[in-house]
């Protein structure tokens, strides 16, 4: 079993003001022994050649990632290549796309019910076909939990449900990922989606833990819409 996540972010994002860039990201992933990555920044794909070859000297294997932005909801997107986001305007855009790299793509559809602007909603029903998976989002309570309704709508339209931690700071990684039954192959694990051949591994926050985050999320807004003002500048990556 590959212990993976395949939503995570880190300052080389557009979108966001973090701490850790996509190195760091590696490095602590390496500690809590991740087998299998996937780094999905907001709108960008960043994966320099640099990137998955010092994942793999850490016994990791780093696939290509992005969290698009289609129809104003957000999809993430694995396998990809900057050709592939540069041609992606829309969700039919994105279900021509996937037609035509077949089972070189994956996509997942992340938080679809967190009822933000951004998230799929109903059109995970009406884009079914484009999906491969349904994650389970990291953010969720015993009290409170939009993972029941995404886990009703996968059972409808016959996907898997996978847990990734959106993660915003290594401290994330700890508690919400999943396990797949595959080779450390991208097309092994590819298919190992596709199949349902996974183990989440995840529990609710603690009162504690949801408190933290809402601070966190209260916190990183008004940095985040800054950064794109221009009045924030993001950290400097520990390597370009």
């Amino acid at each position: 079993m590959l212990k993976c996540d395949f939503h995570m972010h880190s300052l080389e994002d557009p979108l966001d003001v973090l701490e850790h860039d996509a190195f760091e990201l590696i490095d602590c992933a390496a500690k809590l022994k991740y087998q299998v990555l996937a780094l999905t920044l907001h709108r960008r794909l960043h994966f320099p050649a640099e990137l998955p070859d010092y994942a793999k000297s850490k016994g990791i294997l780093m696939i290509s990632g992005v969290e698009c932005y289609l129809d104003r909801k957000e999809v993430l997107l694995l396998g990809a290549t900057e050709k592939d986001v540069k041609s992606l305007k829309t969700l039919q855009d994105l279900r021509s796309l996937k037609r035509e790299r077949g089972a070189g793509l994956i996509m997942i559809a992340p938080h679809p019910f967190y009822g933000l602007g951004q998230c799929l909603g109903r059109k995970l029903v009406e884009f079914a076909d484009i999906f491969d998976a349904v994650e389970l989002c990291h953010f969720y309570t015993r009290w409170w939990n939009p993972n029941e309704k995404a886990a009703e709508v996968a059972r409808q339209i016959g996907k898997p449900m996978i847990a990734c931690s959106d993660s915003h700071e290594l401290k994330w990684l700890k508690h919400h990922y999943c396990h797949l039954q595959a080779k450390p192959t991208q097309e092994d694990v590819f298919d190992a989606i596709r199949m349902g051949r996974i183990e989440n591994v995840t529990r609710p926050l603690t009162q504690a833990e949801f408190a933290s985050r809402v601070f966190w999320c209260a916190q990183h807004e008004p940095r985040r819409i800054g950064r794109q003002l221009g009045l924030i500048s993001p950290k400097k990556p520990r390597r370009k």
